[in-house]
């Protein structure tokens, strides 16, 4: 028994780092533990709806003041929480961005917070879908259909065998009573419901962030600040690396802020490629308190 207590213990330190590491002093919020909960328990992700909770999504195109919680399982798209590099103090409120590598915009704005993040996937059936924008409605529901849809053919044009035709339209099946059992889940476990009208509440949201940032940023997101708007001119990215280094002493905070998230747009932030920029971003973060920042940039990009 003293030994299973010990094991018990070590487990729940273990889980305790781990979400200090990714989390820093931030909290989970209750919805997304929840979420977890959920996927743990019953052996399965929310894979439906087109996500699983994770925190342990990192690309060299993840903003350092995103904390990542989901992924969809293709092409490294995964969603986080933006903290506006701390001006955000609560996760149960902070925007959601979509983080997808291959796509252009690489990132995207698609929810005010988790909850409406939810609604909006019931809303349009699968998460990867908010990836792209739309026009309207309309338009993301033929995508669902698309997406249902079996073709008869491969890629060449060749007719497929029947009983591979046959296998296929079960799983497409499967998925449309998955999605069907989650909305039920998430409507009577999590008081989530659908948001309608998903193409102007994305437009809308995006206008309102637009008027609220005070820190223009080259992926279009913007950093809510604390002062008034400011007006920081563009870094020469192109400059030798000593001239960063001398660019991140005399900044100041905003300019430092801005450089932070666009150079995760103008750098490929790993080992193998700007290894110097990557050092003195990590010497500058955790110089001035950003330390949770500081970490995951050393550790997963």
């Amino acid at each position: 028994m003293k030994g299973l207590l010990i094991l018990i213990l070590m487990f729940s330190l273990f889980k305790s780092n781990s979400q200090d590491f990714f989390f820093g002093e931030y909290e989970k919020p209750d919805l997304l533990q929840k979420l977890e909960e959920y996927q743990n328990i019953r052996g399965q992700t929310w894979e439906w709806l087109g996500f699983y909770i994770e925190y342990d999504h990192h690309h060299s195109m993840t903003p350092l003041d995103v904390i990542p919680f989901a992924g969809t399982g293709g092409d490294g798209i995964h969603f986080g929480f933006l903290t506006d590099f701390g001006t955000v103090k609560d996760l149960s409120n902070a925007p959601i961005v979509c983080v997808s590598p291959s796509n252009d915009p690489p990132i995207r704005l698609v929810a005010q917070n988790l909850t409406d993040f939810l609604g909006l996937v019931l809303t349009i059936g699968e998460a990867e879908f908010l990836d792209d924008d739309y026009t309207s409605d309309e338009q993301i529901k033929a995508q669902l259909q698309e997406w249902d849809e079996v073709s008869e053919v491969d890629w060449k044009g060749n007719p497929l065998p029947k009983t591979e035709i046959e296998e296929m339209k079960q799983r497409r099946a499967e998925r449309r009573q998955g999605r069907v059992l989650l909305a039920k889940v998430l409507s009577e476990q999590f008081e989530i419901y659908p948001i309608t009208k998903v193409s102007q509440y994305i437009n809308d949201l995006r206008v309102v962030r637009k008027k609220e940032i005070t820190i223009e940023t080259l992926d279009g997101i913007g950093i809510k600040y604390r002062t008034e708007k400011l007006i920081i001119e563009g870094f020469d990215y192109s400059v030798e690396d000593n001239l960063v280094q001398s660019y991140l002493d005399k900044a100041s905070e905003a300019e430092r802020l801005k450089f932070y998230r666009d150079a995760t747009y103008n750098y490929i932030l790993s080992d193998d490629f700007d290894k110097v920029i990557k050092e003195l971003l990590i010497k500058s973060l955790q110089k001035h308190g950003y330390r949770r920042e500081g970490q995951i940039l050393k550790k997963k990009y």
